[in-house]
């Protein structure tokens, strides 16, 4: 037990992780005030920034050219994919948006 104690506070002690957090986030609130909305969409850009930042990461992990690397962080990597993340996600609710348009019928005023 004592084992996976250990591990465990090694992730959420990891500099790389904190690092990746704070850029994923500062990514994702530029990202929300350069394109609006409000807290709702702020905490969907922000969720959508931290799995575009760790898929970057990923990616940045397995390419053979490491672009800006900070310690574990693959920075370039890293922010292209929040970046990715974010207009993905931004797509998909307009995408959404529009849909429930066409299918919502309209109330028939009295």
């Amino acid at each position: 037990m004592g084992a996976v104690i250990d591990g465990a506070l090694d992730l959420l002690l990891s500099p790389a992780l904190w690092l990746s957090i704070v850029v994923a986030i500062l990514v994702s609130l530029a990202f929300t005030a350069w394109r609006g909305g409000g807290l709702r969409q702020a905490g969907l850009d922000l969720l959508a920034g931290l799995i575009g930042f760790g898929g970057g990461q990923l990616l940045g992990s397995l390419l053979p050219f490491k672009l800006l690397r900070i310690g574990e962080v693959y920075l370039v990597w890293g922010v292209l994919g929040s970046l990715a993340g974010l207009t993905l996600g931004r797509s998909i609710r307009n995408w959404r948006e529009q849909r429930m348009q066409v299918v919502r019928p309209r109330r028939a005023r009295h």
